[in-house]
């Protein structure tokens, strides 16, 4: 019994890859925000910082490798009047577009208006302004629509629901 693994299994394993390590670490972003603010406020900016960090490197990449290998997937054995296939591609490209118009403007501002507010609170206790509660809330808001996102696109391609 030989090994038959094709160039459409390797991309296959880069596609499922890029889900899990490029969109993986955004499904934890709300607890770091959480304990850091809870235990660490005056670490709240760094943590912001490092956000946007695996957000310019994985997620990115993650997700343009997702959009890639899914393109180079359906033309090669599927067709793009698939529900799935047009569902997948309706999810990645709407995950690019919330995360470059909405999370990466916004973790911005709220890293600001975090180190904003503890400088202003000098050596005494952190209180962070309506601002940034306001920044910080609307993200806490749009996270989870992402990751059910994310959730329900694994489960239509895997399901492949109308198939």
């Amino acid at each position: 019994m030989g090994l038959a693994v094709t160039f459409y299994d390797v991309v296959k394993w880069i596609h499922v890859t890029a889900i899990v390590v490029g969109l993986g670490p955004t499904f934890a972003y709300g607890v770091y925000i959480a304990i850091a603010t809870a235990r660490e406020p005056r670490s709240v900016p760094f943590v912001y910082a490092v956000i946007q960090r695996i957000d310019k490197t994985f997620v990115t990449a993650g997700s343009l490798l997702i959009l890639i290998t899914g393109i180079y997937l359906a033309a090669d054995r599927w067709d793009f009047g698939y529900f799935f296939v047009t569902w997948g591609l309706i999810a990645i490209v709407a995950l690019i577009a919330i995360g470059i118009g909405f999370f990466g403007p916004n973790e911005r501002r709220a890293e600001q208006l975090a180190r904003r507010d503890i400088e202003a609170s000098g050596d005494g206790e952190v209180r962070f302004s309506d601002e940034f509660n306001a920044v910080s809330t609307k993200m806490a808001r749009m996270g989870p629509v992402t990751g059910l996102i994310v959730v329900v696109t694994v489960y239509v391609m895997v399901a492949k629901p109308f198939l």
